[in-house]
């Protein structure tokens, strides 16, 4: 089987993307998914290894930023088509600024989203996949509850915490090598 994953790289422009909010969710999911299961050439299973902290919740958060970017792209458009339907310049040129703002968070989201997947990228094949599925679904699942509404102060928490990776090494220090 083969299956085309295409990374958010920053400076990319999104504007111009499919809003399609489940359709999309679910194709990163269930690309993520079929990335888990990892066989060597021989058709035998690799050794596998227990995710750490880091690396679970890296996981956890590729799901919850890439909820936070298809909200972005639905509220850019929205806010795109209230700019097209303004009834006068004032009210324009506020819907434009919104866009604009949005755009600005919208950068921000790719950037850590690309900060992620390139932290966890040298490391996926030698974890755990059922560990990893289980960040995923966690993620899934926590921003759907806070896409309801997010009173749980501790579900905040975890859920903001995603949007400013600390336990990440940081870019200067270079590519972290995953120990085997």
């Amino acid at each position: 089987m083969r299956i085309h994953i295409e990374w958010i790289s920053p400076g990319v422009p999104t504007s111009r993307r499919s809003y399609g909010y489940r359709t999309s969710r679910r194709a990163c999911r269930a690309w993520l998914l079929a990335l888990l299961p990892v066989f060597t050439a021989a058709g035998i299973a690799a050794q596998e290894y227990a995710p750490n902290e880091r690396e679970l919740r890296s996981m956890y958060c590729i799901e919850v930023i890439r909820a936070e970017i298809d909200l972005q792209h639905h509220l850019i458009s929205v806010s795109d088509d209230a700019a097209n339907g303004a009834t006068t310049p004032e009210l324009r040129q506020q819907w434009i600024n919104t866009s604009s703002e949005l755009l600005q968070g919208l950068a921000k989201l790719e950037s850590t989203l690309y900060r992620l997947q390139v932290y966890l990228l040298p490391r996926i094949q030698a974890l755990d996949s059922s560990a990893l599925a289980s960040a995923i679904r966690q993620g899934d699942s926590d921003s759907e509850a806070c896409s309801v509404s997010c009173s749980d102060s501790a579900l905040l928490d975890r859920v903001t915490a995603c949007k400013n990776p600390t336990w990440l090494p940081s870019a200067a220090a270079g590519p972290e090598t995953p120990a085997l």
